[in-house]
């Protein structure tokens, strides 16, 4: 057989895994991202057995592997309400609030960019406009991973669409009554990292 290749150590090319990740679910294809509080090097977290996702946009992580410390800031909108955002997908949705984070992929980093907090505890009532999109996908068992990295070939979420309209309820601010639908501008929106990154920012092999 053919030797193995060995892995390149550019700080352009992230390492895949292919297994049945944290659930043992199919094989699907998993990074490993770090994940750092806003400004704080210091103040980091390594998460390995995020799906790869072409499909979507933007870093979404499971709230049940975060750790504790680490103090990602509460994104909020011009009224002072906290963000949450409703991923849909084909085998259904994930809810949970939208925070600020530093992201580091290899050697490339992406700084105060939105993500998503998947299944927050703080984040308990679903609006029925999210949840009756699909099943809940909104743990490691249900999701088959720690989080889901979407590197699509769209550099924001849902764009010009979310950034126009509530509809079809993707964000939503979320005073003490309770969440609402939102119109989302493009900046606030979660973001492919790749194009956030200061250069190898203009595409993905």
């Amino acid at each position: 057989s053919a030797p193995a290749t060995p892995a390149s150590t550019a700080t352009n090319v992230l390492a895949i895994a292919v297994d049945s990740g944290p659930a043992g679910t199919v094989n699907l294809a998993f990074a490993t991202v770090t994940v750092c509080a806003p400004g704080d090097s210091a103040n980091c977290q390594t998460i390995d057995h995020v799906i790869v996702d072409t499909g979507s946009t933007g870093l979404r992580i499971m709230s049940s592997v975060l750790s504790p410390s680490l103090s990602l800031q509460q994104q909020k909108d011009a009224n002072g309400n906290p963000a949450a955002a409703c991923a849909q997908f084909a085998d259904g949705f994930s809810w949970g609030p939208v925070k600020l984070a530093d992201i580091r992929l290899a050697g490339e980093r992406a700084n105060l960019l939105p993500i998503q907090v998947i299944g927050d505890p703080a984040f308990s009532t679903i609006p029925v406009n999210c949840s009756n999109t699909g099943p809940a996908r909104n743990s490691v068992q249900t999701r088959g991973a720690n989080g889901i990295l979407g590197i699509g070939p769209f550099r924001q979420d849902c764009g010009s669409a979310c950034a126009q309209s509530s509809t079809p309820g993707i964000y939503y601010a979320c005073p003490a009554a309770g969440c609402q639908p939102v119109a989302k501008p493009l900046a606030e929106q979660l973001q492919n990292p790749v194009a956030s990154f200061a250069s190898d920012n203009n595409g993905i092999v």
